[in-house]
């Protein structure tokens, strides 16, 4: 993966990354109960690994990152925790094959994007997930929380005109929909409206969320990636968070009838098979 362009503000970041750890925390119920090793790419300041090894605490957790700062704040909080069944590391994913670990579940929290944004699109996501399945012992699940839509949406207008309209109106966020418009062009699908209703708001380091694809990967398109890696999809699931509805309804002034259609969160499981004939 590529280097990420500079996070202005770390601490902040961090604290906004944090907020939904409750709802990241659903990962949990995808760790396969056998799984005696874990590894979350991508773990930032270790926030969830740590969580998650508190709750699974006969089962030892890995977490990687490419942020120096971020590994050391992890380290520091598992220490500050007393949490012995977890460790961090600075390494990429791939340098993990030279070793001899293999892993029960590999996670990727809101990570997957960052890969496609940062590296070299759709092949980096692909690498991502061929090192992951390497990394996996036999029966062992790669399990993805991140933000993705189906690929419909791509293509679809269906009763957003009046949304799109609505979101126009508020001067409030004129400048975020321009910044947008010139980065993804312009907002006329339901795909468009949900990309940008997922970053409008992340003032705090908007020239580098702006830039950054949030959704660029579909359900349909990583269904076909498992599929090339002769894996077992075993669970597909996406929602919106009751907190991004109730924003986007004040922001916005939008009804739940309106956000019918709209997404947050996806989830994917999937399973490493026996090795083909």
């Amino acid at each position: 993966m590529g280097k990420n362009p500079t996070i202005r503000n770390e601490r902040v970041y961090l604290a906004r990354m944090a907020r939904p750890l409750r709802e990241k925390l659903r990962v949990a119920r995808y760790i396969p109960q056998d799984a005696r090793t874990v590894l979350d790419v991508g773990c930032a300041n270790g926030a969830i690994t740590i969580a998650l090894a508190k709750l699974f605490s006969r089962k030892q957790f890995i977490g990687i990152d490419l942020n120096e700062s971020f590994v050391s704040r992890a380290q520091e909080q598992a220490r500050k925790a007393g949490v012995g069944n977890v460790r961090f590391e600075k390494i990429y994913l791939r340098d993990l094959l030279a070793r001899s670990e293999r892993f029960g579940a590999v996670l990727f929290v809101s990570v997957l994007h960052e890969f496609y944004a940062y590296g070299e699109g759709i092949s980096s996501v692909l690498k991502a997930l061929a090192d992951a399945h390497e990394l996996l012992r036999k029966g062992g699940e790669i399990v993805i929380r991140d933000m993705i839509l189906h690929e419909y949406a791509k293509h679809t207008s269906f009763q957003v005109d009046a949304i799109i309209a609505k979101v126009r109106a508020r001067r409030r966020w004129r400048r975020a929909i321009r910044d947008f418009e010139g980065a993804f062009g312009k907002l006329n699908t339901l795909y468009q409206l949900n990309h940008f209703l997922l970053k409008y708001m992340y003032e705090e380091n908007w020239d580098r969320e702006c830039r950054e694809p949030y959704v660029p990967v579909t359900f349909e398109q990583y269904e076909q990636l498992f599929d090339l890696l002769g894996m077992e999809l075993q669970l597909e699931d996406s929602y919106l968070i009751d907190f991004l509805r109730t924003k986007w309804k004040r922001d916005f002034g939008l009804t739940d009838d309106e956000l019918e259609g709209f997404r947050s969160t996806g989830f994917l499981v999937a399973k490493k098979a026996a090795p083909r004939p």
